[in-house]
């Protein structure tokens, strides 16, 4: 049995109501703030963060979308809008976002050897975080929130509470796609993997498509796959415009066309194929890292790999497909009685053009004369008339 992957980053919410005692605790809570930051040890306890707050010292100050540390009149100031939220019976989401502190370590914000924390980093997350929760649950005009980041526990954490003044809804329950957006935010920020993903890209785009495209099919050295070539060519449909890799009419055809793909890469890209599976397995296993291997997390990464491996062979297919067009643009239609559209080598258009030329000046130069001749009489006749 394989062994449970811890995630990265965890994501935790519920919501309470106005007359529900943890929404006078969170309130409770400022003033609780406000008498640490004057050195005072204040135990105050509350729904929220009951298993949190045993070390004040562990906690960091409370900030907001705008601020990084609220001064004692900004506490006041979120205090008065708290109040107002619960006197208007608004709802009160509570988000736990706990970090896997060894993710932390190799995202660079932890140093476990000196306990130093890169707050801002983590801070930053939580507005884009927040503002992605505010847009999907369309909150952004009628909402505000406040955070801390927590560190008494084995697992760096941050607890945000949000509500609404002058509430816009009844409803506390919040869409699945908005919790996935919240956890995406926060990954992505801490989580930079802008260069090997390029790397990837550049493997299949630069490295494998491009070099496909300068590389004909009807090249000597690719004489083993010019039979294929030829045999996807004679079965793609008449309309030109479906020669796309993703067209349904494509479907019978498209094995062919991947097995065209193989026999490319394995031929020319087998090293950049065995780099493209290490680089793609090795950034599954980041994100198995980061999100766990839960049946709900797993789905954000189990199908990663394949996906890329598909466009590869997507980007390659319409390489091959478009190669096809060109192939096609030098031939030319022939229309027999009872005969479908044929086509003939452009060697072979030419020697017939040559032909047709011959033909048509084939004449003699006696014939040549007699045709004028003939032209002076019809005229003279037509003077005399």
């Amino acid at each position: 049995m394989s062994e449970t992957v811890t995630p990265g980053v965890v994501l935790k919410t519920k919501f309470v109501t106005a007359n529900k005692k943890g929404f006078q605790d969170y309130v409770r809570y400022v003033d609780r703030e406000e008498a640490k930051g004057k050195g005072e040890t204040h135990r105050s306890m509350f729904s929220l963060y009951n298993h949190y707050m045993d070390d004040p010292d562990k906690t960091s100050a409370l900030f907001t979308q705008q601020s990084d540390h609220l001064s004692v009149k900004g506490k006041q100031g979120i205090k008065s809008l708290f109040e107002q939220a619960q006197k208007n019976n608004s709802i009160m989401w509570q988000d736990v976002i706990t970090f896997n502190n060894d993710w932390l370590q190799k995202r660079g914000v932890y140093d476990p050897k000196t306990h130093t924390l890169d707050e801002d980093a983590l801070k930053q997350v939580t507005r884009k975080s927040m503002k992605a929760m505010m847009k999907k649950e369309g909150l952004e005009e009628s909402s505000v929130w406040s955070a801390a980041i927590h560190y008494n526990t084995d697992n760096i954490h941050i607890h945000v509470a949000t509500v609404e003044p002058h509430p816009t809804r009844g409803r506390g329950k919040r869409k699945p796609k908005t919790l996935d957006a919240m956890k995406s935010e926060v990954v992505n920020g801490l989580m930079d993997r802008t260069q090997e993903r390029n790397q990837i890209n550049s493997l299949i785009r630069e490295h494998m498509v491009n070099s496909k495209k300068e590389n004909s099919s009807m090249k000597w050295r690719n004489r083993e796959m010019k039979p294929l070539f030829l045999e996807v060519y004679n079965h793609l449909p008449e309309d030109k415009r479906q020669w796309h890799y993703g067209y349904q009419t494509l479907n019978p055809i498209r094995p062919k066309i991947d097995e065209l793909t193989s026999r490319y890469l394995n031929k020319y890209h087998s090293k950049d194929m065995r780099q493209l599976h290490d680089k793609l397995d090795k950034e599954v296993n980041e994100l198995k890292q980061t999100y766990g291997d839960g049946p709900k997390d797993k789905k954000r990464y189990q199908h990663y790999k394949q996906n890329k491996l598909d466009d590869l062979y997507k980007r390659m297919g319409n390489a091959f497909l478009q190669e096809m067009k060109a192939y096609d643009r030098q031939r030319i239609p022939i229309h027999e009685p009872g005969h479908s559209y044929k086509s003939v080598p452009p060697g072979v258009h030419l020697q017939r053009s040559l032909r047709r030329i011959q033909r048509s000046m084939g004449q003699t130069y006696d014939q040549f004369m007699n045709d004028l001749d003939h032209q002076k009489l019809e005229r003279d006749i037509e003077r005399e008339r």
